[in-house]
């Protein structure tokens, strides 16, 4: 017979590769797709639908044991790609989340800084280190791009 909608394992992949899936949900109803079609092309008792029916029972399984997380996960894309930020609840003794307002808060007199970095609706405080030792002036007249250019500024 001939398959209207084809969809195998490489296929898959190649989806996944380009982050094409947007929920579970899809990506489960790919698995399905290829375990049908393989029952239709090959017929319901042969080794190649048998597999496929293996694989499909172990992807819904896996995604239906894991859905908070994967709700979790499609709710942060969905975050993400509508553009909406969420905030977190700043803690009692923090008034501010700026990097500039937390490096001043963590440490006043010295000058390693801190940034929060939020990811995905997860926040992370990342150590910039002693940024007063460093000379970066890029400042000298020259526009130029080039790889050379910018080490001969940074060195």
């Amino acid at each position: 017979e001939i398959i209207s909608k084809p969809m195998d394992l490489q296929e898959i992949g190649n989806k996944i590769s380009k982050y094409s899936y947007k929920t579970a949900d899809a990506f489960v109803a790919d698995f399905e797709l290829m375990k049908n079609n393989a029952i239709k092309f090959n017929g319901a008792d042969t080794i190649i639908a048998n597999e496929a029916t293996s694989i499909y029972d172990y992807v819904k399984k896996e995604v239906a044991d894991n859905k908070a997380k994967f709700n979790a996960m499609e709710e942060a894309v969905e975050d993400q790609m509508s553009g909406s930020k969420k905030r977190k609840k700043l803690s009692k003794g923090n008034k501010s989340s700026s990097p500039k307002a937390k490096a001043a808060a963590t440490d006043k007199g010295s000058t390693s800084r801190t940034a929060d970095v939020v990811l995905d609706g997860i926040t992370t405080t990342v150590d910039l280190g002693d940024i007063s030792a460093t000379d970066f002036n890029f400042d000298d007249g020259d526009d130029s791009d080039s790889e050379d250019s910018v080490l001969g500024k940074i060195r």
